[in-house]
């Protein structure tokens, strides 16, 4: 059995351009790490990012509204689109993750992407 190191990366591009056509964009990344006993939520985060369609909230509202998805033989990686930050709490809770208690930035709109790798 090993460790699995999960990472969240949060990205946001502002809407407006500066006088030189640049784009700001912020990134905001956090990563925990899973030890071997938590194998059972680590298979429940991968099956649920990987399964055919959206899971939903308590209140039935998709998570996400595409997930793209790749893997090798040592991490899965999913890039998610997503109406607002606040699904990855909903997304680690439904896999049984405990999240750190600082949780995650509210932005609308963001790219998220989820890295668990073998660590």
């Amino acid at each position: 059995m090993c460790n699995y190191k999960l990472t969240v990366t949060l990205e946001k591009s502002v809407d407006v351009v500066d006088g030189g056509g640049w784009v700001t964009g912020m990134t905001w990344r956090k990563a925990v790490i899973l030890e071997a006993g938590e194998r059972a939520s680590v298979l429940a985060l991968r099956d649920l990012l990987n399964q055919s369609k959206p899971a939903m909230d308590d209140l039935g509202y998709m998570l996400w509204d595409r997930c793209y998805g790749m893997c090798n033989r040592q991490c899965w990686q999913w890039e998610l689109v997503s109406a607002h930050s606040t699904c990855v709490n909903e997304i680690l809770r439904k896999a049984g993750i405990d999240w750190p208690a600082d949780g995650i930035p509210s932005i609308d709109k963001p790219i998220i992407t989820i890295n668990l790798a073998i660590n």
